[in-house]
């Protein structure tokens, strides 16, 4: 036993103890820099694919990191899709106390609007469960090792 690891234990257990038992948060701000060794043909490969997206190495590895882990990233498909329903639901919002305020209210279009509005909120909430779904996104992520194993 190592002189010095006597007094890391107790500054450890210490720091654990002051938590309430759990270990310390990791800082949000704070970067680890992780080292990939590639075989020159797994680089090439690798920045061959990533070429059209226009994105660094160091990015592609960061989102693959990020991915396997089940962290949240969004694409253009995902936050166009966001922006279009929110979109809609705005313009049916418009549309329902612009009819709201009339006296002589058409039922039928109100009726029409509260039901697009349903389908819209549906949407929404279908893309909120995918995007939020942490478990999902790391299996997803996951899978993407599986597969680039076989």
């Amino acid at each position: 036993m190592r002189a010095d690891s006597a007094l890391e234990i107790p500054q450890l257990e210490m720091k654990i103890t002051q938590l309430g038992g759990r270990p310390p948060k990791p800082d949000p701000k704070a970067y680890t820099v992780v080292s990939v060794r590639l075989r020159e043909a797994e680089y090439l490969s690798f920045m061959e694919q990533i070429r059209p997206f226009g994105v660094s190495g160091n990015l592609a590895m960061r989102i693959a990191a990020r991915r396997i882990s089940g962290f949240l990233e969004l694409d253009a498909d995902v936050r166009n899709s966001m922006q279009s329903i929110t979109k809609s639901i705005g313009d049916i919002s418009s549309s329902l106390n612009i009819i709201a305020e009339k006296a002589d209210t058409d039922l039928d279009a109100l009726k029409d609007l509260r039901k697009a509005f349903g389908e819209e909120f549906v949407r929404l909430d279908n893309q909120l469960q995918a995007l939020l779904n942490v478990s999902k996104r790391r299996q997803d992520g996951q899978q993407l090792l599986v597969e680039a194993s076989r």
